[in-house]
């Protein structure tokens, strides 16, 4: 990368950490940490606004939120605030929007896409598919319209429409795996 590039990058970043500052994103936010035990909001996007009265900021082209584990990717993401600070939610457009995580729990991993999603960062912590999503859970995996997944609950809900049937492949716990794994 040219030093003209790393100066652009560097200040696109400044811009969008001053952005998540004014919705109490950045990670130096009390907020931020109480909400999230495994780290910051971290975000880049190559455009940014911030609407600090209406509590919501929108990111543009190249979207991408991690928070610990927890990976969003989409094409225009929204920071809606919650009422007493921090996020409460994010909606994300996509071709397609994904939502990638690895609990530390042991859980098993989760990949999620569609062309429009909503994650809450709760209580309780949930993402919700439309436009036809899928979902997969460690080798399960789940296709409608509409697909809920209760992060917390670990619950999965799927919806379609009169033309096309929800589809769910599930694996029996252990089945195909090679012996000693």
């Amino acid at each position: 990368m040219t030093r003209t590039g790393r100066t652009e990058a560097l200040g696109g970043t400044l811009a969008i950490l001053a952005l998540l500052a004014g919705l109490g994103l950045a990670s130096g936010s009390a907020t931020a940490a109480e909400q999230d035990s495994a780290g910051a909001l971290h975000l880049s996007a190559d455009q940014g606004e911030l609407d600090n009265a209406a509590g919501v900021s929108t990111y543009r082209g190249n979207v991408e939120v991690t928070r610990g584990a927890m990976r969003i990717t989409g094409d225009e993401l929204r920071v809606y605030r919650a009422d007493g600070g921090g996020v409460g939610r994010i909606e994300v457009e996509g071709t397609p929007a994904t939502f990638r995580d690895q609990r530390g729990d042991g859980g098993d991993p989760v990949h999620a896409e569609a062309p429009e999603m909503i994650y809450h960062a709760g209580p309780p912590e949930r993402i919700n598919l439309s436009g036809g999503a899928y979902l997969q859970r460690g080798r399960d995996e789940f296709r409608g319209e509409t697909v809920r997944y209760d992060i917390a609950a670990d619950r999965v809900e799927a919806d379609s429409s009169s033309e096309r049937r929800v589809e769910v492949t599930l694996h029996p716990d252990g089945e195909g795996q090679d012996e000693g794994q």
